[in-house]
């Protein structure tokens, strides 16, 4: 199982259009998708807050970075909103994805990026220099792939397209995690606001 895993984590790297064609065949069923994506948010804030244990922050956090809980549920609420913006912005110009396509997607792409917090977690003792380099490297190449997989859901064969409907998508999560701040309190995000 670990070695079917590692081999398809490595694929996606290196052929990420080939994955997603071959994750989508597996017609993965709601109610697995799911349970799927809580463990994702679970293993994600798990490895996150290891993260903070190993190299505290310099000053005071936000209450949603330091408090598990509600990391999770912004996790969470984030993932599930970017399931539906990703879908609906896609087909809105002209895209094809399913719900259950999109979520199997990118839930993939989250067992993906707590397999880097993990990687991450073992380095920053031995070379917290390396470690800045790794987390930006896997952003930049994790939208690329995040694009890959956009135009292979939605039937595209234009990466514009996916583009497209990623800023769109984008835009209904920021409105989404906004308006889910809000109820947490959390006004202008730490941003000072313009007088």
């Amino acid at each position: 199982m670990l070695n079917t895993f590692l081999n398809l984590a490595v694929r996606t790297v290196s052929e990420p259009r080939k994955v997603a064609a071959e994750l989508l065949q597996l017609q993965i069923e709601r109610r697995t998708l799911w349970i799927a994506l809580a463990l994702a948010v679970v293993l994600n804030t798990i490895a996150y807050q290891i993260s903070l244990v190993l190299a505290p922050p310099p000053g005071p956090m936000p209450v949603f970075f330091s408090s598990p809980i509600i990391f999770a549920v912004l996790i969470g609420a984030g993932l599930v909103m970017s399931v539906f913006s990703i879908t609906y912005a896609g087909r809105f110009i002209g895209g094809k994805a399913r719900l259950e396509g999109v979520m199997t997607l990118l839930i993939w792409l989250q067992y993906l990026r707590f397999a880097v917090q993990l990687a991450t977690v073992l380095l920053l003792p031995i070379i917290p220099g390396l470690v800045a380099l790794l987390v930006l490297g896997a952003t930049f190449y994790g939208m690329w792939i995040l694009l890959q997989f956009i135009d292979v859901v939605h039937e595209f064969d234009s990466l514009f397209s996916s583009f497209g409907a990623l800023v769109l998508a984008a835009l209904g999560i920021m409105l989404g995690l906004a308006i889910l701040l809000s109820f947490f309190g959390v006004q202008n995000l730490g941003l000072t606001p313009y007088v």
